[in-house]
């Protein structure tokens, strides 16, 4: 989101996550949220990168 640790501990939960949501609204998060079967399989991949290599 692009705060310094300093910011985020100067803000109120309310300001973190009124700021949160607007980041998350900008960058197309909440739309189409990703099926169990996706996710199933994100993790699947996730596992299978045990290397540090994405």
């Amino acid at each position: 989101m692009g705060f310094t640790p300093q910011q985020v501990n100067a803000m109120s939960m309310w300001q973190f996550m009124a700021a949160f949501d607007g980041y998350v609204r900008a960058n197309g998060g909440g739309e189409d949220k990703m099926s169990n079967a996706e996710a199933d399989d994100l993790w699947k991949w996730m596992q299978s990168k045990g290397d540090g290599e994405f």
